[in-house]
């Protein structure tokens, strides 16, 4: 991850950017997060599950991860690890593990949905809450200029093997690997410019072009100057002619 992503993971919380979680969790459980990032929701996790309950977060972020370690040291039932899930070798099992918004930015996500099966508890529950790129709705349409970045963004994604759709392959890779799906459920995150927060949640893409559009540009596929000309033209559409932005998101939740 970029330098920079905790400005869009510190904003999130469990209730409003996780709450798929809120039917699975219980006081005294052993939850692990797989890419908490900075930590903002694994910290909500660790308040439903209680004193009596372990929440272990991990992320390949070494920076991420010590922003979670400083911010939230007082909480006692909560652990933060900067470690690669592949590598991950915990003596215990889990009754719960999440992966929100992670495996849209890895290639080959079955290898990592197998690891996570394989650190379940025998009534463990697979939580997973992710995006199809492909289907994000914009009203009215975005300036050429981000239009542009985004279909390169996309490209970006698919050429490293990164998949756009993740979340509409996941029922079947679920499936494949032994797990039954319990949920599987709409999430999208949609915001007109009169509700609260909307312009966090249309900026995201002001922020994306901010730090990953630093490696899209490394990589060669936009230019700097196409960078910098799809923040400025979609800030000002943002402030402006914006009306509405959804972002397809789902929950699917699986079972041994």
């Amino acid at each position: 991850m970029p330098s920079g992503t905790n400005a869009v993971l510190d904003q999130r919380s469990l209730e409003a950017s996780n709450a798929n979680l809120l039917t699975v969790l219980r006081p005294g459980q052993r939850v692990l997060d797989v890419g908490c990032g900075s930590g903002a929701i694994t910290a909500g996790i660790a308040a439903l599950v209680g004193a009596d309950g372990l929440v272990t977060g991990i992320d390949r972020s070494a920076e991420l991860i010590g922003q979670a370690q400083q911010k939230f040291a007082a909480i006692g039932n909560l652990h933060f690890e900067a470690i690669d899930i592949l590598g991950y070798a915990p003596k215990l099992r889990y009754d719960v593990i999440t992966t929100a918004r992670t495996l849209q930015w890895i290639a080959e996500p079955s290898v990592v949905i197998q690891k996570m099966i394989g650190l379940l508890g025998p009534e463990g529950v697979l939580c997973v809450l992710d995006y199809n790129h492909a289907l994000i709705e914009w009203e009215p349409e975005p300036p050429k200029e981000m239009r542009y970045f985004y279909e390169c963004f996309l490209r970006w994604r698919s050429d490293a093997g990164m998949y756009n759709d993740i979340v509409d392959r996941l029922p079947a890779m679920v499936s494949s690997l032994g797990l039954r799906i319990t949920l599987n459920r709409d999430e999208s995150e949609y915001r007109r410019r009169e509700d609260a927060g909307f312009p966090a949640h249309a900026g995201i893409w002001t922020k994306v072009a901010e730090t990953r559009g630093n490696q899209m540009v490394s990589d060669g596929y936009v230019t700097e100057e196409q960078r910098l000309a799809a923040i400025d033209a979609y800030t000002r559409w943002c402030g402006t002619e914006a009306r509405s932005m959804r972002l397809y998101l789902r929950a699917v939740h699986a079972q041994r």
